[in-house]
């Protein structure tokens, strides 16, 4: 039996697999990179060629995420985000088994594609069955899943590697991928093929194209999730290099720097949840944009006054910063692209990967010796997302605050348009028929 939304909106098992879901790529990242070294040694390659595994892997991402938002604006949310499953689960296996690293590479590309299925259809389903303060709020509680899940999997892999072997942890996550099959199988509902059909689109993929990218919100949105996304990757590389290479901490330490950092990231997502409630989501943007800001600029003197505590005092409250701000920048990406929002998604997720993407490389290519480099790398992307969040709230100011702007009670399409499994609206209550996942 095909699934349904509730009335009064996702479940709580619902978000947990919608959550999961978008897990997926970090995760098929994060769970084998303890195993590198163990795969150059069995493949007879060098740091390179299996850096590359992971360079596939992003470029999968990419794809998946320019590709199949847009195609499940046509056909429906449900069969794109099944298969996309599906070629996650059988690309995986086959990276298990594969020969040689050029096979790997290409493997880890068509996995790549099949866990953007999960992100990028997911922010476009969760607009389906929401809109105004509601979805930014939803948009937070499957944030929190996926932001908790990959904390776990470099423990995992660590843990499984020594046990199975690098191809038996890919066993395992392809495993545990046929199980997030099933369960999207059983939980996760057609929402697209709800909406009345004279709101569906019709347009072709050019003219859904021009339609979003034509739009100054969804373009100061993009630039925002991109700038944000861009500063959590650009710590997430250069963090070893400055907090092990420069500080001296113990990879066991660093472990837990980088927990308890991530952990910010979830405090600061749950924060955005709770002031989306209150206030417009613009200016929640703004807020969290300009508090990673300040705390970029503060690194390298809380670093030449406190030392190490100081310095990690910064880092944390970038990175919980930068939690506050994803929320708000994904809603606001697809909030105003009811008929759109899986090309929406599709072009909003491209942008923040390939930022990232961009990004990453830079901290192994550029001298670190104390935390000013660091600080300039965060400090720039950061001013970006505060540039695009300003931009923002003068439009939503200036253009009478459309959808998500006009707070509780408002809506981007007409009520009849409202998917029929949402059964509230954005001024009903942020938290009924579910719970905190």
């Amino acid at each position: 039996m095909i699934p349904r939304v509730p009335a009064a909106g996702p479940s709580a098992r619902q978000l947990l697999v919608l959550g999961l879901l978008t897990a997926l790529g970090p995760v098929s990242i994060d769970l084998y990179v303890p195993a590198l070294p163990a795969l150059q040694r069995d493949l007879g390659v060098g740091a390179g060629a299996a850096q590359g595994t992971l360079a596939g892997m992003t470029l999968g991402l990419a794809l998946g995420e320019l590709c199949l938002g847009a195609w499940s604006d046509r056909v429906g949310r449900r069969l794109p985000l099944l298969l996309a499953c599906a070629l996650h689960v059988a690309a995986t296996l086959g990276c298990a088994f594969a020969p040689s690293v050029a096979a790997l590479t290409a493997l880890r590309v068509a996995q790549g594609v099949g866990a953007a299925g999960g992100s990028v259809l997911v922010l476009a389903i969760v607009r389906d069955v929401s809109d105004g303060d509601r979805l930014t709020q939803l948009v937070a509680r499957v944030t929190v899943v996926t932001t908790v899940a990959p904390l776990l999997a470099p423990v995992a892999g660590a843990e499984l590697l020594p046990r199975v072997g690098w191809r038996g942890i890919f066993t395992v996550l392809a495993a545990a991928s046929v199980l997030l099959l099933v369960a999207t199988w059983r939980s996760v509902p057609e929402t697209n093929g709800r909406r009345p059909r004279e709101h569906r689109s019709r347009d072709g993929l050019r003219a859904r194209l021009r339609g979003v990218l034509g739009e100054p919100e969804f373009r100061r949105a993009a630039v925002a999730g991109a700038a944000v996304s861009a500063g959590v990757y650009a710590y997430v590389a250069a963090s070893p290099i400055l907090l092990q290479g420069v500080h001296g901490l113990s990879p066991r330490e660093y472990g837990l720097v980088f927990l308890t950092n991530s952990l910010g990231l979830v405090v600061g997502v749950q924060l955005s949840g709770w002031l989306t409630r209150r206030r417009r989501v613009p200016v929640v943007l703004a807020g969290f944009a300009a508090a990673a800001l300040l705390a970029a600029l503060a690194l390298r003197p809380l670093e030449a006054v406190a030392g190490l505590p100081g310095l990690l005092v910064g880092l944390w409250l970038f990175v919980a910063a930068c939690g506050g701000c994803f929320p708000c920048a994904g809603a606001m990406a697809v909030g105003e692209h009811g008929d759109r929002s899986g090309t929406a998604s599709s072009l909003y997720g491209f942008a923040v990967f390939t930022a990232s993407g961009l990004v990453s490389p830079v901290a192994g290519t550029i001298g670190i010796h104390d935390a000013t480099t660091v600080a300039g790398m965060l400090t720039t992307t950061a001013a970006v997302t505060v540039a695009a969040a300003l931009a923002t709230l003068r439009g939503a100011r200036r253009g009478g605050a459309r959808g998500i702007h006009r707070g509780p009670g408002s809506h981007d399409v007409p009520p009849s348009a409202t998917p029929p499994m949402s059964g509230a609206t954005s001024g009903g209550s942020p938290t009924s028929g579910t719970s905190e996942p």
